[in-house]
């Protein structure tokens, strides 16, 4: 498995996103070396959470000269007693408010991004800043949303996060369409530059009721070009865009169904597209002990489960509960192992749309199902399942792209990436 860096982002404070991003680092800590690290720059809320001396953090990487690899901060025997934890570290924010690393320019954000993707780690945690801006999008893929985190006691956050997924479909068409790119020199498509623009600004527009989406642009786009190879590529770029979210501070399926995913996805598919692939990773219980956890500097995954909840280990060998269930996981009838065939980039039929009803019951449906299947766990065992998931989501034969990142892409990289998309994908089979 390629190494992957996993942004977790909120299109607004306050839904848990530094919570999530610190116990799900953890979590995933329990199989491979895993390092977090904190890129709300403003407030440093990951060295609040994580009560341990911290020797060297982003101040030293920025103004010091220090690589970022020799800032990253392990957990202390106060912490971590039994060692489990011992493949976790994490690269703090600064201990105060500085300016150029709260708001960092261009060039500051790509020396970053490239030590990010040399650090010594199976899997690099971003916790980004909430609300959406470049200090965000520069961290986020060009093929998935990373991590969502959203809650139902905010609606207001869900529309928010649609708006990031929004943004990075945009961000990732405009990129590929951008009028120096290497797509208008292939045959058949040396022209269009003011078309697709024109498109794109107008379903960008929410007050432009004639282009309300990408679906209105591909259409459009299809009936001047035709079946050109390149449409149908972003035709797939558009239709196989991959939206993971976790619903925190969970308060029951049908209240957290009305209250947060219901804004998200008629947003999503209204403004954005109706073919876009949304997956949940799983819900955080709402429970006072996690608040309590992070005041006290000890996060809740380090803290002993409840009696009650603990999966009881075999009677003849000693298990480690966290391994145990997340190996119990593998039983579970929730469709995790779904194999999907990559689309063919030549020409094919337009997929047919999706209306919003439909998407909201696909996404009621699988919190029903996972609501029936782990309604006991602990909140422990929350951050082990969304582990668990996005663990599946990285197996081969899934693309790199599906799930974060294997590295945070350079612009430039992004049309070099689809061309060989395009290439492998109408190469004839054997």
């Amino acid at each position: 498995m390629p190494k992957r860096i996993i942004p977790v982002a909120s299109g607004k404070g306050g839904v848990g996103k530094t919570t999530f991003a610190v116990n799900f680092a953890l979590a995933l800590s329990r199989r491979a070396p895993t390092i977090l690290v904190d890129l709300d720059t403003g407030t440093s809320s990951v060295r609040s959470t994580l009560g341990v001396p911290v020797e060297r953090d982003l101040y030293h990487f920025k103004r010091k000269g220090a690589k970022l690899a020799d800032c990253v901060t392990r957990l202390d025997a106060g912490l971590d007693r039994a060692g489990r934890y011992r493949d976790f570290g994490f690269v703090a924010g600064p201990r105060h408010f500085l300016d150029e690393l709260a708001n960092p320019d261009a060039e500051f954000r790509k020396r970053l991004a490239m030590e990010i993707n040399a650090l010594p780690a199976d899997f690099v945690v971003l916790d980004l800043r909430a609300g959406l801006d470049h200090n965000v999008l520069d961290f986020l893929p060009y093929t998935n949303s990373g991590v969502l985190v959203f809650t139902p006691h905010l609606p207001q956050a869900s529309l928010a996060a649609s708006d990031i997924v929004k943004a990075l479909l945009f961000r990732t068409l405009r990129l590929i369409f951008r009028r120096d790119s290497e797509v208008f020199r292939l045959p058949g498509f040396d022209e269009g530059h003011d078309l697709i623009h024109e498109l794109f600004d107008r379903a960008e527009d929410v007050y432009d009721d004639a282009v309300p989406n990408l679906d209105f642009v591909l259409r459009d786009l299809r009936d001047v070009f035709g079946d050109q190879p390149l449409l149908s590529a972003v035709e797939w770029v558009i239709h196989d865009f991959r939206v993971h979210y976790v619903l925190n501070l969970f308060d029951g399926v049908q209240e957290s169904h009305d209250a947060a995913i219901v804004p998200f996805v008629r947003n999503l598919a209204e403004n954005v597209s109706s073919h876009l692939d949304l997956t949940q990773l799983g819900w955080i219980v709402a429970d006072p002990r996690v608040h309590k956890a992070n005041c006290a500097g000890r996060p809740i995954l380090l803290e002993a489960e409840p009696e009650a909840a603990r999966p009881r280990p075999a009677a003849a060998a000693p298990v480690d509960p966290v391994m145990a269930e997340l190996e119990s996981l593998r039983t579970s009838l929730l469709g995790l192992d779904r194999k999907r065939p990559l689309r063919p980039a030549g020409p094919r039929v337009a997929a047919p749309s999706r209306d919003v009803d439909a998407l909201l019951g696909e996404q009621l449906d699988s919190l029903k199902a996972m609501f029936s299947d782990r309604k006991r766990d602990s909140v422990q065992q929350n951050f082990n399942y969304a582990v668990f998931r996005a663990l599946n989501l990285m197996q081969p034969p899934r693309l790199p792209t599906e799930f974060g990142m294997s590295q945070i892409a350079a612009p430039e990289q992004l049309v070099r990436w689809l061309l060989r998309r395009m290439q492998s994908a109408t190469q004839p089979t054997a």
